[in-house]
């Protein structure tokens, strides 16, 4: 009994060690796949970067370190202590292939995004256009005054709302300046017949000529597409915009 005991005190005074290491094998295959994008601007992945660092460093001093000793825990508290410290992990691998859709968009809609994104875009109303006329939704919202009345190519997830006018839809993407937390949509609407064959969040591909027009006082870009194609959805690290 005394050595099960024994055994079962290593395996505690390690286990803290041991979801700190899977925190930073995480976090270390997030920078070297390149899925930091799902949830993070890449202007941060340095800080990512020091953060392994940090917990390398930390995890060496818990093994390597003085032991503390609590010989009156219990297991539970010992599995609290583990779970608590998972919690990072247990969230990464729930939420990876988890993407901002049309609910998303619904809760953070507030009417005032067009104007959010013209002030906050305002600086590169003068950056040049594509050479073959893909632009992201970005782009577009950036650059839509020298846009307008020439032929574009963008994509995006469709919304189709009961109060879309017939024959229109809402294109969108979200935007990050920091993280997926504060993710801003971006979206603009699409004038075609077809626009019936495309369910909420589907992928598409849209080419037409851009145009603007007044929507609830605010200068909104509104594509009117000779095509649109069904599109396969790309991974979640691929479907975020960055301000």
């Amino acid at each position: 009994m005394g050595r099960v005991t024994n055994a079962m005190k290593r395996f505690f005074s390690s286990l803290d060690a041991m979801v700190l290491s899977a925190l930073a094998g995480a976090i270390a295959w997030l920078l070297l796949s390149g899925n930091t994008t799902a949830f993070l601007h890449p202007r941060f992945r340095l800080f990512l970067l020091v953060g392994v660092l940090m917990l390398t460093a930390f995890i060496f001093v818990m093994i390597r370190g003085p032991k503390s000793h609590h010989h009156n825990w219990l297991l539970a508290d010992h599995t609290l202590q583990a779970l608590v410290l998972a919690m990072p992990v247990l969230f990464l691998m729930l939420s990876m292939h988890q993407n901002m859709g049309t609910q998303a968009l619904t809760r953070k809609y507030t009417g005032n995004e067009q104007e959010t994104l013209a002030r906050l875009l305002k600086s590169g109303e003068d950056k040049p256009l594509a050479d073959n006329g893909s632009l992201t939704l970005l782009q577009i919202a950036r650059q839509m005054k020298q846009l307008e009345g020439k032929r574009v190519v963008t994509e995006g997830l469709v919304y189709r709302p009961e109060i879309m006018p017939p024959g229109h839809l809402t294109l969108f993407r979200f935007a990050i300046f920091c993280c997926a937390a504060d993710a801003l949509p971006v979206w603009l609407f699409v004038q075609n017949p077809a626009v019936t064959d495309f369910n909420d969040e589907n992928w598409v591909c849209v080419e037409g000529t851009l145009t603007i027009v007044n929507f609830n006082g605010t200068d909104v870009p509104v594509i009117r597409a000779d095509s649109i194609k069904k599109k396969p959805a790309p991974s979640t690290a691929e479907q975020y915009l960055f301000f």
